[in-house]
């Protein structure tokens, strides 16, 4: 980069529109994703975005959160925030109405806004970045970020803990690119290590899947006190953003213990804390993901180079800084990997693979400063190249991934529901209905608005519960509902009323095993409609199942 370039000013110059376009592509990105997506009551798409939009209504209307294991508090506050902006002037009473009628725009509307804070301070990285940097390759870096993986960009096309999470990793990056700035971090230790416990206690009350990260800033702080606030600091942010809960803390606990307990996934297994016999094999399987795996083999051959050997050079504060977040960066993709291997999905290392973005960065920063007198131009021509591999390779991922879900939205409205209005329609765990959404969401907030959902789903929309509850699972533990049945908003029908009154019975979800299991005791024997033998062929689908007498489906 020329020093003519390099000395304009980001703020008001062409480099602030460069430093755009990253953020708006993400924005549009997630916005493409969700269009494909379609409606967010199909089945792959409710859980659990109905639960957070109904426990946001839940804080509201001055009523602890039901689901609260993530703990998720954060979200539900941002939720109830922009649904009260929203309506200026409006009564809860009128808020609550509107969106339990219309609950899809205002998930689509909450989660605009989610996503154009994220780009905010995705720009804002950008901005910094070069500041400190003084070129456009390092702020690139950073700005890919939420494009390293496009497991990132699909959890974020919806309301849930994983879009704020790579807003509060976001965050983080950007107090640490203040902290690289020379002699900043000195002069300013306090205030940093108090931001840096702000994050991290907003991001654990988010989901606690993000302790992990705790770590990074661990090795600039050089005092006790430093350690002593940054944990003071944690534990205020935590209990800030937590205080809608503070009435049911005492079962976020017990949440917390059996998922500690647990060898398997929701606190499920023995009592042994971990599976030992698949553990270590979960812990190579995810770290084995190029996107962690590369930028952890590159940041140790670094470390080699210029930290260990013998021409290493850390003398200076601002290599000594570089070296300390890059260390902790990957200690805290590290200790995320162990975290998860535990119960391993691959959307609870969206922060580690959010971090990737800072680790090559520094990377790159470290190398560049050490070779630029000899090999500086081929360095910059490699990052270059890195980054359009990055670009390309993601931008054909993107479109796959979009094309996937499209799929998956065709296939999942092949059956229209409306076809059986004439129908007792008996919706189970996961069926693509709005009906079933609501009853869903409502259950997740302990079923606070039954009463308005009594007028407005339609009278003969039922939800047949099959979920059969174990005692040792921490999902369980935490369900309102614990004995199948066939229900309307306010409890449990008697199944000959059904057959009585409709001249139809129109089942659907995706539950197939526990729907056959529990449907004969609420039907006689006699009935052949219940007989798994007797499934109408044509109305099976990739992932849901729809088992109807009145007739063979039509698909669209």
């Amino acid at each position: 980069m020329t020093n003519e370039i390099n000395n304009k000013k980001p703020v008001f110059g062409w480099p602030s529109l460069y430093f755009l376009i990253l953020p708006v592509t993400f924005f549009l990105t997630i916005w493409w994703l969700r269009e494909a997506s379609g409606p967010y009551w199909l089945h792959f798409n409710l859980d659990p975005t109905y639960s957070y939009l109904f426990n946001s209504l839940n804080l509201l209307n001055d009523i602890p959160p039901n689901h609260i294991d993530h703990p998720g508090t954060p979200v539900q506050f941002l939720g109830m925030l922009i649904m009260k902006i929203a309506h200026p002037g409006s009564s809860v009473d009128e808020i609550t109405n509107k969106i339990l009628r219309d609950p899809e725009r205002y998930i689509e509307l909450i989660n605009q806004v989610i996503i154009f804070l994220n780009s905010l301070v995705l720009f804002f990285i950008g901005v910094v970045a070069y500041k400190t940097f003084k070129n456009f390759i390092s702020p690139t870096f950073l700005q890919l970020s939420p494009f390293l993986s496009t497991l990132v960009l699909r959890h974020c096309t919806q309301f849930k803990p994983e879009i704020i999470l790579v807003l509060a990793t976001l965050m983080l990056i950007l107090l640490s690119l203040y902290a690289l700035k020379p002699g900043t971090f000195d002069k300013n230790q306090k205030k940093f290590v108090f931001c840096y416990g702000l994050i991290a206690g907003f991001g654990v009350a988010t989901k606690i899947i993000f302790i992990p990260l705790l770590v990074l800033p661990i090795l600039l702080f050089t005092k006790k006190s430093n350690f002593l606030l940054y944990t003071l600091a944690i534990i205020l942010s935590f209990l800030f953003f937590t205080l809608p809960m503070i009435e049911v803390y005492d079962k976020f606990l017990q949440f917390v213990e059996r998922l500690f307990w647990g060898s398997k996934s929701y606190g499920s297994g023995a009592e042994t804390i971990i599976d030992y016999q698949n553990y270590l094999a979960y812990v190579y399987q995810l770290f084995m993901r190029p996107v962690l795996l590369i930028p952890f083999a590159l940041s140790l051959f670094t470390f080699c180079k210029f930290y260990l050997g013998e021409n290493r050079n850390i003398s200076s504060t601002e290599n000594k800084t570089c070296f300390q977040i890059l260390a902790g960066s990957n200690c805290a993709q590290l200790f995320l990997v162990l975290f998860v291997a535990k119960n391993p999905s691959g959307q609870y290392l969206i922060p580690g693979i959010i971090l990737s973005g800072l680790t090559v960065m520094i990377n790159f920063q470290i190398w560049h400063k050490e070779i630029s007198q000899r090999y500086g131009t081929r360095l910059n021509f490699f990052a270059i190249l890195l980054i359009a591999v990055i670009i390309i390779e993601q931008t054909i991922s993107t479109y796959k991934s979009g094309e996937e879900v499209r799929e998956l939205r065709a296939e999942a409205m092949k059956i229209n529901n409306e076809e059986f209005r004439s129908c007792a329609r008996i919706y189970h765990t996961w069926a693509s209905s709005k009906s079933f959404a609501l009853y869903w969401g409502d259950n997740a907030a302990g079923q606070s608005f039954a009463p308005q959902l009594s007028e407005i789903i339609p009278i003969n929309d039922f939800w047949f519960t099959v979920h059969e509850v174990s005692e040792r699972e921490v999902r369980d533990f935490l369900l309102t509902i614990k004995e199948p049945g066939i229900r309307r908003p306010k409890g449990y029908i008697d199944h000959n009323k059904i057959e009585n009154n409709y001249p139809c019975i129109y089942f659907r979800g995706t539950d197939r095993g526990q729907f056959f299991k529990y449907l004969p005791k609420f039907f006689s024997p006699e009935e052949t409609m219940i007989s798994e033998k007797k499934f109408n062929q044509t109305c099976i689908g990739k992932d849901e199942n729809v088992f109807t007498d009145f007739k063979i489906c039509k698909k669209k």
